[in-house]
């Protein structure tokens, strides 16, 4: 598969085969990732990748921790969001809305607690940057991510990043005994998607070029 198709038929996971990735695979994603472009190429990112039983153990903390604090999924805004962006996020959740009722859960739930538990994908990076740089660095992670979500693409799995582990920042690095001068960004869930489960159904749509780009010739 070629840039262009993994570009086009990427799409985030919402339900993972429990199934190992061997640890020299994911070495060639990340190998891969890390060619993504950074100011004047400092690379700022830091990866933890957790794995197997250990990204059981820390879903398990971190789901307790919800059920305890209730932080829930959220545009992550300090003012009210024009009404376009509100409406893609309405149109997303009305759509996936009965996929999940399918599962025997409702929408919230699902997302909530899945994100918590990285859809059971059996790998998540955890990415963090240092608290000595500026916000303006957290350019140079989503570069990373996009990089890192093709990356996966091409070595035939599904990804899925999340933003959610944020509000729970403090019981992952705790968990595992991450510096307190870290600040944790976004995961990305890497697996093998699960076909079967309907939420995998659903696909999201992408506003036209007439909404997003001015041309100034």
């Amino acid at each position: 598969m070629d840039l262009s198709d993994i570009m086009r038929t990427r799409r985030s996971v919402r339900a993972f085969k429990d199934k190992p990735i061997s640890r020299e695979v994911l070495e060639q994603v990340l190998v891969l990732a890390a060619n993504a472009p950074s100011a004047i190429n400092m690379q700022p990112w830091e990866i933890h990748m957790v794995l197997g039983e250990e990204r059981k153990f820390l879903s398990r903390r971190l789901l307790r921790s919800y059920r305890e604090r209730g932080l829930s999924c959220g545009p992550g805004t300090v003012k009210p969001l024009p009404d376009k962006f509100m409406e893609r996020a309405r149109q997303c959740a009305d759509d996936m809305a009965p996929l999940v009722e399918r599962m025997g859960t409702d929408f919230r739930t699902y997302v909530n607690e899945g994100s918590l538990n990285f859809y059971g994908a059996p790998a998540v990076a955890l990415i963090f940057l240092d608290e000595a740089f500026l916000p303006d660095r957290m350019t140079d992670v989503g570069a990373f991510v996009g990089y890192l979500v093709l990356a996966a693409g091409h070595h035939s799995l599904s990804s899925c990043p999340i933003g959610l582990v944020r509000a729970y920042e403090a019981d992952v690095k705790d968990h595992l005994n991450v510096d307190e001068s870290k600040s944790l960004i976004i995961a990305v869930a890497l697996g093998e998607i699960d076909e079967e489960a309907p939420i995998n159904e659903f696909r999201s749509s992408r506003a036209g070029l007439q909404e997003c780009v001015r041309w100034i010739d």
